[in-house]
Formats: C-alpha cells, structure tokens, sequence
C-alpha cells in the first residue's frame, strides 16, 4: 500500500488525543468523513443549491452555473469509481482544474475515491511552470484531473507519462459503481502544498482528521450553518481559498457561490455585487484585496449595494494593515456594512487553514506598541501619547479557534513570559500529520518540546512566525526568517514595507520588499529596500527614491536603508499566492551586486 503519511507511519501527534488545553479527536465521538457528510446532505436536502460558480465571459452581469448538493454527490461518485478502478488506494492525484464547480468535483471525488488529493492550478501561466513540475515531481500523482482545453498543456507538463482525466467526461452511470469507502481519521486526505515564501515550497499531510476539525474550527469561528450563503472568489489551490469555497460549505451544507480571481482582479465590484446578489453571510480575502476595493471602487454609495447581510469577511493570507481594515470599513459604511464585519485571521497550511480569528460581531483590536522596546522583543502598550519616541500600531487576529498557542523562545522552546514576543507555537486536531516525505523536517517542526515552567510538552508545531499573545488574542508580527537585525535591534521587513509605501504614492501598490544582507565585520547586516514603481526604475531620481525612503525609514524605524533599488514592474518574486519571497529578493540583489564589482574590476584592469 502507497505510503499514507510522510514517513509511511502517522506520528503519534496525529491521531493521539491531546492534552494540557489541546483539543484532540475523542474516541467517544461517531467518526464521520467529509464524503460521508457530502452523501448525507445530499440524501436528506438533495434539491438544495450547494455549489455555484459565476462566470464574466460572456455575460458582464454574470452567468450562473448551480449544482445541488444531489448533483454533486452523483457526479463525485462517478469520478471516484473511476479512479477506483483504475488506481491503487492512497495514490497522489493532482487537481488541475480552472476556477469553477469542476474544482470541487474534482478534490471531492479524490476524498471519496480514497485518493490524496494534490490541489494546484491550471498550467496557465508559464511563470508558473517551473513551479508546477517541481510540485508534480514531489507529489508523484497517477492522474491529472482537468477540466476544458487544458488537458494539452496538462499532458505536457509530465511528457505524457501520466494520465489526464477531464472532469465533465467522466459518465454519470459510473456512480452506482462507487464503493462507498469511509476513510479512517488518520488517513491522509490531500497534500497542501506551503506557498514557499521563505524557500521551496514543501506538501503539508492533511489527514481526514484535520479536515474535519479544521472545518470544525472554521464554523465555529465564522458563525456558518446550513442557512449561511457563501462567496468567494480565492484561488481554489491555495489553503484559504480551499477552505472557504469547497470544505466549509460542503461540510455544513451551505450554498457558495465562486468567482474566478481574476474576475476579481479585473473588476473589484463584482465580488461586492455578488455578496448582495447571494445574500453572503461569509467571505475573504488578503489584505491588497480590501485595499483594491478602495482604490476601483472610489464611490460605493451609487451603486445600490445592501451589504446588510455580511457578517464576517476574513482578512488573512498576508499581514493585515490597519490602515486598510478602516478605509474599508469607512468606504463600504454607507453599504451598509457593520464596523465589525471585517475579521483580521491567522492562519496557515499546516494547520490546515485556521488558527485564530475575530468572532461574529466583535471588532478587531489596535494596539500602540513602544517600537523601541519591541526590538528587543519587548511588548510594552503605549497608553497615552508622548510616553515613547517611536510608536508602531499592531492589530490582532483574534483568539485561538478549538486549539492552544503558545509564545515560545524560538532558539530554547522556552515558553516566553507575557509582555515578550517569540515564535507562535500551536497544538491541536487541525496541525497536519508532516511534511510529504519529509520524515527528518517532520519531526524538527511538528515534533517539537515546549519547556513551560517545570513541565514539558510535546508535539508543538513551530509555526515560523513571530508574534504574541495579549488579552487572549493572537498578535503576528511577520516571518522570523524576514527579520531584520540591524544594530543591534530586530525590525520587521513587513513594517518596514508598510512605511514605505506610505511614503511613496508612485510605488506599485504591495510591492515593496524590505531584507538584509550582510555587512561590514563592524557593522553587522545592513537594510536594503526594493521597490516597483509604476513609471519604471528611470523615473527613481525624478521623485528622489532614494533620499525619501531613507529619511521615512530612518524616522520611524531608527535604521537608516543602504541602498535603495528601483526596480521594473512585475520583477519581484513572489509565491503562487502572491507573496514577495525576500529571501530570492535578496538573492537576485547580492548576484547583481557581485556582477557589477566583477565589471567594474575588469574595467580597472
């Protein structure tokens, strides 16, 4: 039998009830998988809408494709006998689809097939490729399910040798052929491939166990039933996207209605007109996205749109502004949205998706932090102004959802005092099994010791991310590997970004990026500031780049840039879901650096 875990056996994290606070699974309760749940409504409600995708191509108001939950489960069970009859229980099977219903046909029929279900995109984007074949070469999937004209490029990304099955073929008659296999909680589900921001991306084990439970946590947190429309127009591949389009809906049995990103990209509006057209009690979306509702959307008021409905609208995927949750909240008032339906979120793919998040009806919380004392990871709340030199505001992602963080000394595991920052630590029924065939990695990250007082726990996942804990709520500060030491004190590449684009009006909006490379013996790591500008990197000396990036960053951060790059539009690296990798950033810089000393000692010679 194909390997079921990353090192062919569950570690004992997985499937063992959890103590100290943890929430595990309870071997009391009736153990029902996601399948199991999707056939269920689908006998009980069968006529009820379940899954809707609207498409812009055709129709600018929109053209509406609908499957009832009876429809769905008919067309899963056809797809999944044919993958049962063709492959070996367990096997890796790569989801291609485009954005649509065919997506959630196609990660659903793996789930009831037995199958591990590999989520990525269509090969649409040849940026992509590289990326693409890497993924596909660790996975090692016997099917690629596609959908429309991309079964060729599909077909090519493998040379052919593996197979390339297209949803909408796929026989109806086939379904009275399923077997009806119920997966066993500790059994892996699909392989969430990280977004590599911070280095190769690597395939997260979802067992069925934490789908359920991350489902779980998501309902809980969002205040979703059965009678609780959603939108959402997330890339489908991504953790985030998954969650909300496919697995929330599907486990609670409400209606989604989807978009395709880029439908959104091109026209904001159209995700607003569908969280009214569909009466959306729930969405989301990364930080840019609000902003870019702002900025294409200047005058909400005459468009007739009834927000009213909007209960929670997750803000999560990236580091969350609070510039950006009140010029959205303030735009969007006069829609009638509530002050407190945008939920900043934390969350990531190896805790399958959710780790904290702000309740229906409770409203973000700012905090003024000292910025002087948090760079020597210090968190000590400025009350009254004038009490600290610099001042930097933090907005948290609320409380932890039906597991337990903890703020741990990144080097030591020692849990942090209150009042300090550290690495966020989490344990609970959602933390994925591993790393796909990663056994050594596995066990570095999601088996590690926490050393609380005169007690140590085990099976902590160390989640990479610096950040705290204050009043209950979790407080994320940026990616450990982004910080930036610099004289002696520590900075968040992600703050540092933020100033600068407050700064520079003529820079491409979200693409800064802020990293360190090294010294002199005598100083230590110095600060060096990419940036996209929107008239190219010729107009650099026109807004004098360079001295106001300095002067902004020195001002509020206390370290003055090196240098100060203007780069070309669309040049920075970044993940599949957008992120800036800072590390290939900083890379790309040191290798164009060492260029340019190489030609400028030939030119001496």
């Amino acid at each position: 039998m194909p390997d079921r875990s990353p090192s062919g056996a569950l570690p004992p994290h997985a499937t063992t009830p959890l103590g100290d606070g943890a929430h595990g699974t309870r071997e009391e309760e009736p153990w029902e998988p996601l399948p199991a749940v999707v056939s269920r409504h689908a006998a009980a409600r069968g006529d009820a809408r379940a899954l809707s995708y609207v498409s812009y191509g055709q129709d600018a108001e929109g053209a509406w494709e609908t499957l009832t939950f009876a429809e769905v489960d008919l067309r899963v069970r056809a797809i999944a006998s044919a993958l049962e009859s063709r492959f070996p229980l367990g096997s890796r099977v790569a989801v291609m689809c485009p954005p649509g219903v065919s997506y959630g046909l196609a990660f659903l029929s793996c789930l009831y097939a037995g199958m591990i279900a590999v989520p990525l995109f269509p090969p649409e984007d040849p940026r992509r490729r590289a990326q693409l074949e890497a993924v596909l070469a660790d996975a090692d999937p016997v099917c690629l399910l596609a959908s429309g004209p991309q079964g060729p490029d599909c077909r090519s990304l493998t040379g052919g040798r593996v197979p390339v099955w297209l949803v909408e073929e796929s026989d109806p008659r086939l379904a009275r052929d399923w077997s009806g296999r119920r997966a066993g909680p500790g059994e892996s589900a699909y392989l969430q491939y990280t977004s590599g921001s911070t280095g190769t991306p690597s395939g997260a084990v979802i067992t069925h166990a934490n789908l359920m439970a991350s489902t779980g946590q998501v309902t809980e947190g969002c205040g979703l039933s059965a009678g609780t429309p959603i939108v959402s127009w997330l890339p489908m591949f991504h953790d985030m996207g998954l969650s909300i389009g496919v697995l929330a809906p599907m486990a609670v049995g409400a209606h989604v209605a989807l978009m395709s990103p880029l439908a959104f990209i091109q026209r904001p509006v159209r995700w607003l007109r569908l969280l009214d057209a569909h009466r959306a009690h729930f969405s989301g979306g990364p930080n840019f996205a609000y902003d870019l509702c702002v900025r294409k959307v200047p005058d909400p008021a005459s468009l007739g749109l009834d927000l009213t409905c909007v209960r929670v609208l997750t803000n999560g995927a990236e580091p969350v502004r609070v510039g950006t949750l009140r010029r959205f909240t303030d735009a969007f008032a006069r829609c009638g949205l509530a002050p407190d339906t945008i939920k900043p979120s934390y969350g990531l793919a190896e805790a399958t998706v959710l780790v904290a998040c702000n309740r229906v009806g409770r409203r973000w919380t700012e905090l003024d932090l000292d910025a002087d004392a948090l760079t020597t990871g210090r968190i000590r709340v400025v009350h009254e102004s004038g009490t600290a030199q610099r001042v930097t505001t933090v907005v948290g992602c609320g409380r932890p959802v039906a597991q337990d963080v903890r703020v741990a000394d990144p080097e030591t595991g020692v849990e942090q005092a209150p009042g300090f920052a550290g690495e966020l630590w989490l344990r609970g029924p959602n933390v994925a099994a591993g790393y796909w065939r990663q056994p050594h990695r596995s066990a570095e990250v999601f088996g590690c010791v926490l050393k609380a007082g005169d007690r140590i726990h085990d099976g902590w996942f160390r989640t990479g991310d610096l950040g705290f804990l204050h009043d209950g709520d979790v407080f994320v500060l940026g990616r450990i590997k982004d910080i930036i030491i610099a004289h002696g004190t520590n900075h968040a590449a992600g703050d540092i970004e933020d100033t600068v684009r407050q700064e520079l009006g003529e820079a491409v909006p979200g693409a800064v990026a802020a990293f360190a490379v090294p010294g002199d013996d005598h100083e230590g790591d110095r600060l060096v500031v990419m940036v996209e500008l929107v008239a190219g990197p010729g107009s650099a000396d026109g807004i004098s780049l360079r001295r106001r990036v300095q002067t902004a960053v020195a001002a509020r951060h206390g370290v003055r840039p090196h240098d100060v790059v203007a780069v070309k539009r669309g040049s920075l690296p970044r993940t599949t879901s957008g992120k800036l990798r800072r590390a290939d950033c900083r890379d790309r810089y040191l290798a164009e650096h060492a260029a340019r000393s190489v030609s400028a000692a030939g030119t001496t010679e």
